[in-house]
């Protein structure tokens, strides 16, 4: 016996591969045709799965926005993300599955909640359509709703209810969120007026309490205690003046009176002598009545008062002169005509001149009370000046809470009113709408199990198991396989080579049972192949 020896395999040819195959052919081929049919089977075993879609397009804004902006917070892809949430809640989605009778085979080995995750995540779609992004940067314009079923009218009634539902949120998700935005402002709006009325009636309170001694009246009341000032010292020159008058009607009346007492003294002086001093005294009673209406007027410096004034003194030393070289009667005999006339007009003079002094007093009476007054209205301008600067914190805290209040209060009285103009758009369809622009399709042909995939891919995967189970069977055999094998691993020479002789019997019946075999597994495949092939049309029929 002949030791084991150590020796690599020699490298193969071509002819050896052909060898191999022809040694190996069963196993190939059986392989490839069990894997047909496995695939086969597995294909026509598989559900169909029906896709039903539908295309919405979203309508931009009918009326341009630089006329009537929308208000709403969400530009209409972020709208919507949250209508397909809402959309694709539990609780939407399991009605729809109540509904319908949906995913019956599922519920009864899975929860509810795992059927509707299965649901919404691979047998509904929502995204943009193909070769479709964004307009200007705001959003999509079109969308393409799927959802796949094994039955497709299911899948068709299924799509146009989410198609349905997603219309309904589109017009009402945006009106409701138009419609409460508007409220929030209303409110916002409504509570800055009522502020804004509060802080004024404060403001006009503060302004009635302090009324003129505001900051902003500072100047009013410095101005206005100038003027009274001015008035002061102008009734002050009214009351000199007055004074001046007064005391020159006084010296008037009193020598008026002594005339008239010297005249009644007197009674024996001649009738030229009384009627020259009486002339006298007529000039000078006129001439000082002229003066006092002149100081009434002007200032002690006037030309015309001066000449006035000297002529008066010269007239009295003129009547004074007059009276001492005048000679006296030397008895008396009678009253004289012309001193009683003396003393009626010397009576009328003082008459006119106690007139005089009577209005001159009222005057001073008048003019003591706008004094009065002026100082009060001095005093009390004073008091506020004084009163002014303790409350000014206060008035610019009122001015400028109610400042920022009408701001605010402007700002959304601006913002209502677009608020209202974007919600009446919205009620006139004319903001962003979604449209309808396919309905849901109704599915002919099954988009999966793809049959003609799965069935050469099962062949193939056949194929490659049948060459590894040859490449297994070829490593492990060991035995000379022909002449080459021979001559390399006994490293001896052929002279001949005897075939193997077999009965013919056994090698017939061997041929006839590998035959009957080999079309047994091939009728018996090719049966399951079309039981399920009928098994799929029938149950789609």
């Amino acid at each position: 016996m002949l030791d084991r020896l150590s020796i690599p395999r020699r490298a193969l040819d071509f002819d050896d591969y052909i060898d191999m195959i022809r040694r190996n052919v069963r196993w190939i081929v059986g392989p490839v045709f069990a894997g047909l049919v496995i695939s086969t089977v597995i294909a026509y075993m598989m559900n169909d799965t029906f896709v039903s879609r539908a295309v919405i397009r979203i309508v931009p804004q009918q009326i341009p926005e630089t006329l009537v902006q929308n208000s709403s917070a969400q530009d209409i892809s972020e709208r919507i993300n949250g209508m397909a949430q809402s959309i694709l809640s539990r609780t939407t989605l399991q009605a729809l599955i109540t509904t319908y009778g949906l995913y019956k085979t599922e519920l009864k080995s899975e929860p509810m909640q795992d059927v509707i995750e299965k649901m919404k995540n691979q047998d509904i779609s929502i995204r943009p359509q193909v070769g479709v992004t964004t307009v200007g940067g705001k959003g999509m314009t079109a969308l393409d709703l799927s959802f796949q079923y094994r039955d497709r009218f299911l899948a068709n009634k299924i799509c146009g209810e989410l198609v349905s539902k997603f219309m309904n949120a589109g017009a009402t998700e945006t009106l409701d969120s138009q419609v409460n935005g508007n409220q929030f402002i209303r409110d916002e709006y409504d509570r800055t007026k009522r502020d804004l009325d509060a802080l004024e009636q404060r403001l006009a309170d503060y302004r009635a309490k302090h009324a003129g001694s505001l900051p902003e009246q500072m100047n009013s009341n410095f101005q206005q205690m100038a003027a009274v000032e001015q008035r002061l010292n102008s009734l002050s020159d009214s009351a000199g003046r007055n004074n001046e008058r007064r005391m020159m009607l006084e010296a008037s009346l009193r020598i008026t009176k002594d005339r008239v007492a010297a005249a009644q003294a007197m009674p024996v002086v001649s009738a030229a002598r009384s009627e020259r001093t009486s002339e006298y005294d007529k000039q000078i009673a006129d001439l000082e009545s002229t003066i006092a209406s002149l100081k009434d007027r002007y200032t002690d410096a006037n030309p015309d008062l001066q000449a006035a004034q000297d002529r008066l003194a010269v007239l009295k030393k003129q009547r004074d002169d007059a009276l001492k070289a005048a000679p006296k009667a030397d008895a008396p005999a009678g009253e004289n005509p012309i001193l009683a006339r003396e003393r009626l007009d010397a009576r009328a003079q003082i008459d006119a001149l106690e007139s005089q002094l009577k209005i001159t007093n009222v005057e001073e009476q008048k003019i003591n009370q706008e004094i009065q007054s002026a100082n009060a209205q001095l005093r009390g301008l004073q008091a506020r000046v004084d009163t002014s600067p303790m409350g000014e914190k206060e008035y610019d805290d009122l001015i400028r809470e109610r400042d920022l209040a009408r701001q605010k209060y402007i700002d959304l009285d601006a913002k209502l009113n677009r608020s209202n103009q974007s919600m009446d758009l919205e009620k006139r369809k004319q903001g962003e709408t979604l449209e309808l622009l396919e309905s849901p399709s109704l599915p002919v042909e099954p988009t999966k199990p793809n049959r003609a995939t799965i069935i050469p891919i099962g062949a193939v995967v056949g194929l490659v198991i049948g060459v590894v189970i040859v490449a297994v069977r070829e490593v492990k055999d060991t035995s000379l396989k022909n002449l080459k094998d021979a001559r390399l691993y006994t490293q001896l020479s052929i002279l001949g080579s005897i075939p193997l002789l077999e009965n013919d019997v056994v090698v017939q019946r061997r041929k006839q049972v590998m035959l009957i075999g080999w079309a047994t597994a091939t009728i018996l495949g090719l049966a399951i192949i079309a039981g399920s092939v009928a098994h799929y049309y029938l149950n789609r029929a």
